[in-house]
């Protein structure tokens, strides 16, 4: 796979969890009295998950985390088109994501339901640390100092 492939299909990842963590501010903000179009039965609902006693961090609800972490992460693949040194920034990045996502999961555990949507953004962070991974793993060539 060619360095470009490689970033845009982290632009693209980066794209889709922001659409995604944008929709769970706006349902965080404006809760649907019908509950919201993720709320499948009561063990698959957004709005317990997002509105619960676990859905802010520091009075921020995380969804907004969300929106921060993948605007940083299209901002970092977007740098590695011409800067081969983000590429560790980019890896650390999403490392810092994916243990983010065991934290969201235990806490979906704590409240027994899971959301669907938060779990579409678990899926995204875990292929774009994967992805990053081999990125890195493939590209990267530190300089030794002479």
């Amino acid at each position: 796979m060619q360095k470009k492939h490689f970033i845009t299909s982290i632009l693209i990842l980066s794209a889709l969890g922001l659409i995604t963590s944008l929709y769970l501010t706006y349902t965080h903000y404006h809760p649907s009295l019908g509950g919201s179009v993720c709320d499948i039965i009561a063990s698959a609902s957004c709005t317990v998950v997002n509105s619960g006693i676990y859905s802010k961090i520091l009075g921020i609800p995380v969804a907004i985390y969300g929106i921060a972490w993948f605007i940083g992460l299209g901002i970092l693949s977007w740098n590695s088109f011409d800067d081969k040194n983000t590429l560790p920034k980019l890896l650390w990045w999403n490392v810092g994501g994916f243990l983010s996502v065991f934290y969201f999961i235990y806490i979906e555990f704590l409240l027994g339901t899971i959301c669907p949507f938060c779990t579409v953004v678990h899926i995204l962070v875990v292929l774009s640390v994967f992805l990053s991974f081999i990125f890195y793993k493939q590209f990267y060539k530190p300089q030794l100092p002479s």
